[in-house]
């Protein structure tokens, strides 16, 4: 007697405030439920990186939404190792590569882990108050952060209100060097993951890092410095900041979505994150060819055409 084939358990993390993605699903889910077992279904405002480890052992999970949906659910449930399949349905579809139709298409490659699968860097930030010794004195870890959290794509530090540039000290590694890097003033700084690099990194003229290096890309905002141009250091770094000086409304922002309040006294280190995300990509295209269709990378001028 031949031995059943047991089904993909699949979790199904859904932005059920797109109402194109609801009428997707009403007829979606009925061809998936033949082809799947979905143990979980929540809310995804319910989830947090505690309570996923509550959820049913799944072998991958679907994200129905855009990139910003994709990015919300990845940095909670990056620690579960669970591959992401994300399905589009916002504006550009970078890290969502797939539409149904693709997912239906490729659905056997996809269950059997036969489509191409990136490891996708995290940087974990943690930031401490003003009582932590410089750079941590050398044991950071033993000092409990006021925040810690992990971003796919960056972590951002904005000046704000009253839009003054604010004034940074950067140190890589100063266990190891002794000594601070650098000291800017600028509008901000950009500290991204090799995903990150092609968002907000990329618009502030950073470097597009390919995602499989381990690497940090550092982008300063509108320095006061004709010579402070963007850096990559190894994802193994510590990358310490501390805010020399600060406004009323200067901001930490994670992924673009999460943010905290900082102040001048503040320090807050950036380093890789030990789990790396799962990410399964679509095998009708690559990531090169993704840049030139997405975001028109290494697009040729266009010649006049004659009348």
């Amino acid at each position: 007697m031949t031995k059943a084939k047991r089904q993909p358990r699949l979790w199904i993390f859904a932005n059920r405030k797109m109402v194109q993605v609801n009428s997707a699903l009403k007829k979606f889910l009925p061809w998936l439920g033949e082809r799947a077992n979905i143990v979980a279904d929540p809310d995804i405002e319910s989830i947090t990186r505690e309570n996923a480890a509550d959820l049913p052992k799944a072998d991958m999970a679907l994200v129905f939404g855009g990139d910003g949906t994709l990015l919300a659910q990845a940095r909670k449930i990056v620690d579960q190792k669970v591959p992401i399949i994300g399905i589009n349905f916002g504006k550009l579809g970078f890290l969502a590569e797939f539409t149904i139709d693709d997912l239906k298409k490729h659905w056997d490659e996809v269950t059997h882990l036969q489509c191409p699968v990136s490891q996708r860097l995290l940087i974990e930030l943690s930031v401490y108050d003003d009582t932590v010794p410089r750079w941590g004195n050398g044991t950071w870890k033993e000092y409990k952060p006021i925040l810690r959290t992990v971003a796919l794509n960056d972590v951002v530090v904005m000046a704000g209100p009253p839009y003054r540039m604010i004034d940074l000290d950067l140190a890589i590694d100063p266990k190891l060097h002794g000594s601070h890097t650098t000291q800017f003033s600028a509008d901000g700084v950009i500290v991204s993951t090799p995903s990150g690099s092609t968002a907000y990194n990329l618009s502030a003229g950073g470097p597009i890092i390919s995602p499989g290096i381990d690497a940090i890309g550092i982008t300063p905002l509108c320095p006061h410095s004709l010579a402070f141009r963007p850096i990559i250091v190894n994802a193994e770094s510590n990358i310490w900041f501390h805010l020399m000086r600060a406004n009323e409304g200067t901001t930490l922002v994670i992924d673009g979505q999460d943010s905290i309040s900082i102040q001048a006294g503040q320090q807050f280190l950036v380093r890789g994150y030990e789990h790396p995300l799962k990410l399964v990509q679509n095998p009708d295209i690559t990531y090169w060819q993704m840049l030139a269709k997405k975001l028109n990378w290494a697009a040729r001028p266009r010649r006049k055409e004659k009348r």
